[in-house]
């Protein structure tokens, strides 16, 4: 019943509209006025050439001078050009964003000075003839054309001075214009009908006022009757009675026009209310966060940048600030989404309350930005620090936050939010520091951040990224028994740029996967280059991390497309996966690990030991190589330990049927340890450094390795 009542309240218009519904259908009413404006003015322009050949031209071929005779003859007609032209332009330059503030105010000012202009020729000239005004009809017509022009122009500097429209006043323009229509149609149609005409002229105006001001439809409803009743009554009190041809049928079709306008204006409403209700929804989805209800990135840019068109913000006055909630995951894994999401929705409570909601917003995740003024920033962030704790004291959440000024030069609202958003990194690990501004000694290394992000693809593309071989050697002979492809990056602007300046910033932009796949077919092409050139080609390692597996659409299907692209024999590629990513979400893998395996590929386990080892991973996999992490060997001659657990891992591999690579030998006495412990496969600074391609062919030309003719 409740359902069935407010749908009776929303069809006959009582139920309340939000803000935005009556924005939208007035401003809907106020583009309908561009069309009525248009019909207007083709129609008045028709009777002014019209009175022109059949009135004037007659009258001044009888010596009457043709300009007071045009415009007495068409004054009507003339006003209402000027105020359908005046509505024509207010109509467009309310609705338009491309024309500037200061032009609208021009043409809104030019053109609204037109009618305002008349009402004193048309009334000076009679009061100069010493003629009254005693038809009611013309006074309306003529004052409230004054009125129309008056508050256009007062509309329109209001609109200039404020920078916002001002929905009340253009309601009051779009009304008057209404007015004026239909007080002109009224009037022609009373003449019509005193002369024994039909009153298409006022049908007509009411058609147009009725389809300008769509309304609520009870609104529509009383407006319309009002209209009808009014001009029967006047018909019905003006024209002797002995010449009303009011008839019986002429009241029926009367009756029958108002219900089908009526009816016409209702079902215009309902479907302009059906389209604001659709706009509103993806409006809201545009701009506001749909969880917390506070604004949306993407809004709080657009904001921004309108604030810099705008006003005239000083540098250093408003500053960028970039929040994220630290150890936010262990909230989500601890108590749930429900509960993280709570956390977030009163977190964004706080926020709005500390600095506004217009220029506050979610960015993502847990990661909030605001632009607020300098000198109230510190004010605003001790609270909120302690605030934020105390919404789950718990679980142990600090607000880490990052400060950048703001700069009018700054073109890109994103790029200087970026900033915040790195100097908000800078105290991540830092447990008593929550706070840090972007500053010249963050600028470099932002740079070369943003450098590496911003020309990844252009150096996959150049060849700005290629591979280095680092030798692999046999621990008994030291024969070549492969090398390992390592990333190296050689910039023509920046130089040499080594792994640790760029791998971790791949890492974590999540842009990884395009270095080590550019890497991958790299490789393929040197192999296929060198069975081109009849030398003998040596197995080389591929390195696949955690990421590769999450970023890469199918890493197995890569590889082999690689090594079928270059046909490259599947014995020479080696699999190197890191044991981090087997210790993370390992159901996940196992079935991209037996493909490796399945389509032909040596497995070998990466960097074993480094600080993720699970003995768990050599329980579950299957290796052919397991690698040993150089961190076994430092402190190699002061640490006993260090041959013990190596002895331990290498006996342990044995006996689980895998071969055995320890990294990092950089002594003879390392490599003299290993070799006595029966480890397979040495590599490190001692048999060499990673070499470019060329130069490791070079190596083998001269005979600084032999390559050697074991098998696995």
């Amino acid at each position: 019943m409740k359902k069935f009542l407010n749908k009776v309240l929303e069809l006959t218009g009582f139920k309340k509209n939000t803000k935005y519904v009556g924005k939208y259908i007035n401003d809907a009413n106020i583009k309908s006025g561009v069309y009525m404006s248009i019909v207007v003015i083709a129609l008045e322009l028709w009777m002014i050439i019209r009175t022109l050949v059949k009135n004037v031209i007659p009258s001044v071929q009888e010596g009457n001078p043709f300009i007071p005779t045009m415009f007495n003859m068409s004054s009507y007609y003339f006003l209402m050009t000027f105020v359908a032209l005046s509505m024509l332009v207010y109509s467009i330059t309310y609705t338009s964003k491309k024309i500037n503030n200061k032009t609208k105010l021009f043409l809104n000012l030019g053109f609204a000075i037109l009618p305002i202009f008349q009402f004193f020729l048309v009334f000076i000239e009679k009061y100069r003839e010493g003629r009254e005004v005693n038809n009611i009809l013309i006074v309306i017509l003529y004052v409230f054309s004054l009125l129309y022009g008056l508050v256009i122009i007062t509309d329109s500097l209001l609109r200039y001075r404020f920078k916002k429209e001002i929905q009340a006043l253009s309601i009051v323009v779009v009304t008057i214009f209404a007015t004026i229509l239909l007080a002109f149609g009224i009037k022609v149609s009373h003449s019509d009908f005193y002369s024994g005409k039909e009153i298409m002229c006022y049908l007509t105006m009411v058609i147009y006022v009725a389809c300008l001001l769509i309304w609520k439809p009870y609104v529509s409803v009383a407006m319309i009757g009002t209209i009808f009743l009014f001009f029967y009554y006047l018909l019905d009190w003006t024209i002797p009675h002995e010449r009303n041809a009011f008839l019986e049928g002429d009241i029926i079709n009367y009756v029958t026009f108002f219900i089908s306008l009526t009816m016409v204006c209702i079902s215009i409403y309902m479907q302009r209310l059906d389209e604001a209700k659709k706009d509103e929804t993806l409006e809201y989805i545009a701009n506001f966060d749909t969880l917390t209800g506070i604004h949306n990135y993407q809004h709080f840019v657009s904001e921004v940048v309108e604030l810099k068109d705008s006003h005239n913000l000083d540098d250093d006055e408003y500053i960028y600030v970039f929040f994220n909630i630290q150890n936010f995951k262990t909230l989500n894994t601890q108590k749930g989404f429900a509960e993280a999401n709570k956390y977030l929705i009163n977190l964004s409570k706080l926020f709005v309350d500390c600095f506004g909601e217009h220029l506050t917003a979610r960015v993502s995740d847990d990661h909030f930005v605001t632009l607020t003024k300098v000198s109230t920033l510190k004010a605003n962030l001790e609270p909120l620090f302690d605030a934020v704790y105390n919404l789950d004291p718990d679980i142990h959440l600090q607000l880490k936050s990052g400060g950048y000024r703001f700069n009018k030069s700054d073109w890109d609202v994103r790029h200087s939010v970026d900033k915040a958003r790195y100097a908000a990194s800078i105290y991540r690990e830092n447990y008593e520091k929550h706070y840090a501004e972007f500053d010249k000694s963050m600028e470099d290394e932002y740079e070369a951040i943003q450098y590496v992000i911003n020309h990844i693809d252009k150096a996959v593309e150049e060849g700005w990224v290629r591979p280095y071989y680092q030798p692999v050697v046999w621990a008994d002979d030291k024969t070549l028994a492969g090398c390992e492809a390592l990333a190296r990056w050689i910039d023509p602007n920046k130089g040499f740029l080594s792994p640790g300046e760029f791998v971790p910033i791949l890492e974590n932009t999540r842009l990884i996967h395009k270095l080590d796949q550019a890497i991958i077919e790299a490789v393929c092409r040197d192999i296929r280059r060198t069975i081109d050139n009849k030398l003998t080609p040596i197995p080389v390692s591929l390195n696949f991390s955690r990421l590769d597996f999450e970023l890469m659409d199918d890493a197995v299907g890569f590889l082999n497309e690689m090594v079928d692209k270059y046909d490259v024999p599947k014995d020479l590629i080696h699999v190197e996966v890191t044991e981090s990513a087997l210790t993370d979400k390992i159901g996940n893998l196992n079935a991209t690990i037996n493909r490796f395996r399945d389509a032909g590929y040596a497995l070998w386990l990466d960097d074993f030991g480094s600080g993720y080892s699970s003995l768990n991973v050599l329980k579950d996999y299957k290796f052919d190589v397991l690698k040993i992490d150089m961190k076994f060997l430092s402190g190699f001659k002061e640490n006993d330990k260090s041959k013990i657990l190596i002895n331990s891992i290498i006996n342990m591999s044995d006996k689980l049927g895998m071969k055995t690579l320890t990294e990092g030998v950089a002594t003879p006495e390392e490599s003299e340890f290993l070799e006595a412990q029966k480890c397979g496969r040495l590599q490190g600074y001692l048999y060499g450094k990673p070499l470019p391609y060329e130069e490791l062919q070079k190596a083998i030309k001269e005979g600084r390795y032999i390559i050697s003719n074991k098998k696995d």
